[in-house]
């Protein structure tokens, strides 16, 4: 003969508990993610194709700012940051000449945004451009490496009437091929 299964109240719990837990995890599994309108999709779809970001740097705090705004920005997708020092050199001399001091200022601005970007855990690749022109070695550098975006921080001492953007900044925004954002912050700002 055959007896009847003795039901104890820990096992009625545990069989109930089983069973919530059961539907808690075919609700989730089964659950359909709310509809994005397709405009939303497209943003959301181009800027997570950012996968190479350059930020021109001289080692000036507000170079500095935009190095770490181009981290935020690719820190989802792990993209490369790549950080280009244009050394200008003079017409007057061949663009192979030596100039020691400013590749020391270069070698310094290229540790600190270094230093930034580990922080953040990317890939860093700095690149020291020489150009007669500054903005000019970007946009070739930039094409050269295939980058999706750039990041300028601009000198918030700069004047408002003169020459706000400066020659360099205003080169990339109208030739570039590839999106650009400029970063001022507020003049007197704690960055």
């Amino acid at each position: 003969m055959h007896s009847a299964p003795i039901l104890t109240p820990l096992g009625i719990l545990l069989a109930i508990l089983f069973a919530l837990l059961m539907a808690g995890l075919l609700l989730w599994m089964f659950r359909v993610p709310a509809p994005l309108p397709q405009a939303v999709a497209h943003a959301r779809r181009s800027v997570s194709g950012i996968r190479r970001i350059l930020v021109p740097t001289r080692g000036a705090e507000h170079d500095e700012r935009a190095v770490e705004l181009a981290c935020r920005l690719g820190q989802e997708q792990k993209s490369q940051i790549i950080l280009a020092y244009v050394l200008e050199i003079p017409l007057t001399l061949s663009l192979g000449t030596p100039l020691p001091e400013e590749e020391q200022k270069a070698g310094q601005a290229m540790k600190r945004s270094v230093e930034i970007v580990k922080v953040h855990n990317l890939p860093a690749a700095p690149r020291i451009v020489r150009d007669r022109d500054a903005g000019r070695g970007l946009l070739r550098a930039a094409r050269d490496l295939d980058v999706d975006l750039v990041v300028i921080g601009m000198d918030p001492a700069r004047s408002r009437f003169a020459d706000p953007l400066g020659r360099t900044t205003e080169t990339l925004l109208r030739q570039a091929n590839f999106e650009v954002i400029v970063d001022k912050h507020p003049l007197g700002q704690a960055a």
